[in-house]
């Protein structure tokens, strides 16, 4: 694992050194084991490499690496898990070392850009054609890694992160209003954008081809299946958990492909429970599993993760979050998240990140396990209403969200009185996001759905930032809960989480690993009848069946919990602080790109303690002025 960038310029006045190796060392937590510079100057091209030493530790594992002709050269972020197989399909070549770059930077002067897709596992990488003058770039298959490419007056430059590129063209970077208007919709900016002007995400399942003339010819070699790819269909229920099993095995134990210590996260849910099952019973090894908890015992399952790994005979490590921790973090958030990012659980997988490399170089994670088996409690209730609603007119529905948003906060009190378990803050949310799904109704779920993860709605980002269009396509798939997976899988999957995990784990120097994003994994989960996957209101049917052949029922058969934050007691009683520095009048008009006035008034709200729309809104606005403070 590894950061990675390059800088390619029709200026020759450009000191094309000196700028790719400072892009690069902005990157040095991402690869503080090595580093090292290739340069072209005929070209006046540069690619830059931070290593962060997983496979072959030796100095045959530098990069970036020339092929023994000087022909190819590369530059790689990632792990390709079957590369010892490639290297016993590519023959007789005179190998230097055990690394899997120097497999793959062979497959690619064997096999041309057809290679990437041989490959099993998650990359970003470019590979310069020194003859040709052309420059290649890959992205793997569902964006566990990241790449942002800019292009424009005569210069082509790429980074695993956008401060690389932050650094590299000073000056010549122009915040996108259209993207602005992205990130406080949904929290994230989706590729091909980025939150600047002439700056993409290379999207998941594409390479680059990158012309002597900075031509760009851009190829899918990859998609999510459609939802009328053929469905598999089994004779029995066992028969297609026994397939799942099997494959899940194989999957998993890649995964632990290292030549350093391996460990797992444990939230204690049906996803990272299953990650360690497997891999206690099939590794023969000492699994050793990390989890943090919290505080407030709404937000903490570290209990029933310690229970699990008592079962499984995991080595264990365990803390808990406080705010306090959330407060050493969030200085740094502009710097493990480049780009505008409003997932707050980004704080905990810091946290748990940084306390796993105390012990471990690489992670697995089970990021993608909702995805794939309909494990979003959103899924459920969107599938829900769209059975309720969908044969009454609009005008009803968009009624009763009139009538939610008025009644507001006396609904939610009166509903957490009646019933006390219930926590107001999250119940707020939760009728705050049902409102906005009912305003947003046009037929069917699949219109809403985009209100149900917002955190401002599209009607109202234009009064903050101008015009706005959601870029978004509208869910598209046959049966709505199979939409929602595919929907989330093609966006919110590789935008935020696996961004989240990445920049995260990153920052502290660890690998992490998503073995649920196997791709024949994926491809075998979208093609399961749906009712092996969500049955009679039970969701992730068929993982459970196979997690019961591993550990009792009665250590995972509850209730969904999630990876959230305790968000409103924090900014209210902790955080306010940071609210307010980042917050107040002064400094709101100060920046340019969203209307004072209004985020002013959403302060006060928040403030007031009145309403249910604040409280995300805050951190959303918060995190945009951190990042503005520091690169806007």
């Amino acid at each position: 694992m590894c950061r990675i960038n390059g800088i390619w310029s029709s200026d020759n006045r450009l000191e094309i050194g000196r700028c790719c190796l400072e892009s690069r060392d902005t990157m040095t937590r991402g690869g503080p084991d090595d580093a090292g510079i290739y340069i072209d100057r005929q070209a006046n091209l540069a690619l830059g490499h931070r290593r962060l030493a997983v496979i072959d530790l030796t100095p045959t594992g530098h990069q970036p690496m020339t092929t023994p002709d000087g022909r190819y050269t590369i530059s790689y972020n990632g792990e390709v898990y079957n590369y010892q197989d490639i290297r016993k399909s590519l023959g007789d070549v005179a190998w230097r070392g055990t690394s899997d770059t120097e497999v793959i930077l062979h497959a690619f002067a064997r096999w041309g850009p057809a290679c990437v897709e041989r490959f099993i596992g998650m990359f970003a990488f470019a590979v310069w054609d020194r003859l040709a003058r052309e420059l290649f770039l890959f992205r793997d298959r569902l964006g566990v890694k990241p790449l942002y490419y800019y292009r424009h007056d005569g210069t082509f430059a790429f980074a695993s992160e956008l401060k690389a590129l932050h650094c590299a063209l000073a000056g010549r970077l122009e915040v996108d209003q259209a993207s602005l208007g992205e990130f406080l919709h949904y929290g994230y900016i989706a590729s091909p954008r980025s939150i600047y002007r002439h700056t993409h995400k290379l999207e998941p399942g594409h390479w680059l081809k990158i012309t002597r003339t900075h031509a760009l010819e851009k190829h899918q070699y990859w998609s999510i299946p459609s939802e009328h790819h053929e469905s598999r269909h089994y004779l029995t229920e066992t028969m297609a958990a026994d397939e799942l099993e099997t494959l899940m095995v194989d999957a998993f134990t890649k995964r632990m492909i290292a030549d350093v210590p391996v460990g797992v996260f444990l939230s204690g849910g049906i996803d990272s429970s299953l990650v360690t099952a497997i891999l206690a019973r099939h590794t023969g090894a000492v699994i050793k599993t990390f989890t943090i908890g919290f505080e407030d015992k709404g937000y903490d399952e570290s209990g029933w993760a310690r229970r699990i790994a008592g079962h499984l005979g995991t080595e264990h490590t365990e803390r808990i979050v406080t705010p306090a921790d959330a407060k050493k973090i969030l200085p740094s958030w502009s710097e493990i998240y480049d780009e505008p990012f409003g997932d707050i659980s980004g704080i905990p997988t810091t946290i748990v990140s940084r306390m796993t490399r105390e012990h471990v170089k690489v992670s697995l994670s089970a990021d993608g396990g909702d995805e794939l088996f309909c494990g979003y409690h959103r899924y459920w209730v969107m599938h829900s209403l769209d059975q309720t609603l969908r044969h009454l007119p609009n005008t009803l529905a968009h009624a009763a969200g009139t009538a939610l948003r008025t009644l507001g906060t006396d609904t939610s009190a009166t509903i957490a009185r009646v019933f006390p378990g219930l926590r107001l803050p999250a119940l707020k949310d939760r009728l705050r996001k049902f409102q906005a799904v009912l305003n947003g109704w046009q037929g069917d779920a699949r219109s809403a759905y985009p209100h149900a993860v917002a955190y401002f709605l599209p009607q109202e980002i234009p009064a903050l930032t101008g015009s706005y269009a959601d870029p978004r396509p509208q869910l598209d798939a046959d049966h709505l809960l199979k939409a929602m997976m595919r929907w989330d899988l093609a966006h919110y999957l590789p935008e935020d989480i696996l961004a989240k995990v990445d920049r995260a784990s990153m920052f502290s120097s660890l690998e992490g690993r998503d073995p649920f994003l196997d791709h024949r994994l994926v491809e075998f989960a979208l093609r399961l009848p749906l009712d092996l996957t969500y049955r009679a209101g039970t969701m992730k049917y068929l993982l459970k069946k196979v997690l019961g052949r591993y550990i009792p029922a009665e250590l995972f058969n509850r209730p969904k919990q999630g990876f959230a934050v305790p968000i409103y007691s924090w900014l209210h009683d902790d955080l306010m602080g940071m609210v307010d520095s980042y917050l107040n009048p002064d400094a709101l008009r100060r920046q340019t790109v969203i209307d004072p006035v209004r985020v002013g008034q959403t302060v006060k709200e928040f403030k007031d303690r009145n309403g249910s729309i604040a409280v995300d809104r805050i951190w959303l606005l918060m995190v945009f002025m951190m990042w503005r403070e520091r690169y806007a």
